[in-house]
């Protein structure tokens, strides 16, 4: 159950809570300028609300959108990350054990905390800093969507050793760098016609649109496609993976679908692979990281590598240490942002 916070004014402040308070709202400004302490700070929430871990959530559809975590796992992550309880459910379910705030008028922004209830002095500091978090987050939010826009210009994306199309939802190529043009043209079952992607088979022609279509629906979750495109002269197929989720407008009002292209005979134009140079991971990081830019979860990955899901949960805690992300989409958009060459 979502609760809202009684007013500041209804609640007495004593000077212990007024001394958290400004504690926190210094350290707020200091989040909102470097995303990387927004983990820290939510553990010092967590710890004046008299819980051991918060979760900062948007309320997006029919699903919460995970914003920033204290010290949940992924597993965590995943589960409390969820949709309705079912589809006819007026409101998104909040776990029994866990406490769910509001922060502020806009209802969209909660507050998730691993206890059953707070107690009357933390519902006064949730009031009182509960509309600067969302202030904060918003500031946060508003630079990343800058320096994603900035880093899906061009000139950045022609430094990737892998082939980069940006789409929209009838398939119209917004950016493609070199290399995507390269690699289409060595394949033939996809082409750029006038600016827009053409399939040759209907079927797949068919699985694109379907992609599409489906994640420009605000209540829908992303969604992959991974195709292998023929080649002549018995060489390896290309291969392609499509990315699709209306959280790419963040960056392009229009964009709505990303198409990784990578040619399997240079090793180092994978999109893992080229995250993994620059962020110097360890090969079984790679793995992880590759199964999940697939849009494969946990429990196949863990089965696909042959390895108990401890130990992928435990390879994704250190991912999250070094990239900020698990999560699919954001991968993507961290591959596109990419300012060093790959050559260095």
């Amino acid at each position: 159950m979502v609760r809202k916070v009684q007013n500041s004014d209804e609640v007495p402040v004593t000077d212990a809570a007024s001394t958290a308070a400004l504690d926190l709202a210094a350290r707020l400004f200091e989040a909102a300028l470097a995303p990387d302490l927004w983990p820290p700070l939510l553990a010092r929430l967590a710890a004046g609300l008299g819980a051991e871990r918060a979760m900062l959530l948007r309320i997006a559809g029919g699903r919460r959108v995970v914003l920033a975590t204290s010290e949940f796992t992924p597993a965590d992550v995943r589960r409390l990350a969820g949709r309705r309880s079912h589809p006819d459910a007026a409101r998104l379910s909040c776990p029994p054990e866990y406490c769910e705030l509001q922060l502020d008028a806009d209802s969209r922004l909660r507050l998730l905390l691993d206890r059953r209830e707070i107690a009357r002095e933390a519902s006064a500091l949730v009031a009182e800093l509960g509309p600067r978090v969302a202030r904060a987050w918003r500031v946060t939010d508003a630079r990343a969507a800058s320096r994603r826009r900035e880093g899906w210009r061009s000139e950045t994306l022609e430094q990737l050793p892998l082939g980069v199309m940006v789409l929209d939802v009838a398939g119209r190529a917004l950016r493609a760098n070199g290399m995507a043009h390269a690699i289409l043209a060595a394949q033939r079952e996809l082409a750029l016609v006038d600016g827009v992607l053409h399939a040759d088979s209907g079927v797949l022609a068919r699985s694109i649109s379907e992609l599409l279509e489906r994640a420009a629906q605000p209540e829908r979750r992303g969604a992959t496609l991974e195709v292998h495109l023929p080649r002549d002269g018995g060489r390896v197929p290309v291969e392609a993976i499509f990315v699709a989720s209306p959280r790419f407008a963040d960056a392009d009002p229009e964009a709505l679908a990303v198409a990784l292209l990578s040619d399997p005979e240079r090793a180092d134009g994978r999109p893992a692979a080229v995250l993994a140079r620059r962020y110097e991971l360890g090969f079984e990081q790679a793995q992880i990281l590759d199964l999940l830019l697939r849009g494969e979860g946990i429990p196949k990955i863990a089965r696909l590598l042959g390895v108990p899901r401890e130990a992928i949960a435990s390879g994704l805690r250190e991912l999250y240490e070094r990239l900020g992300t698990t999560r699919q989409i954001d991968l993507v958009k961290l591959l596109l942002s990419l300012r060093t060459s790959t050559s260095e």
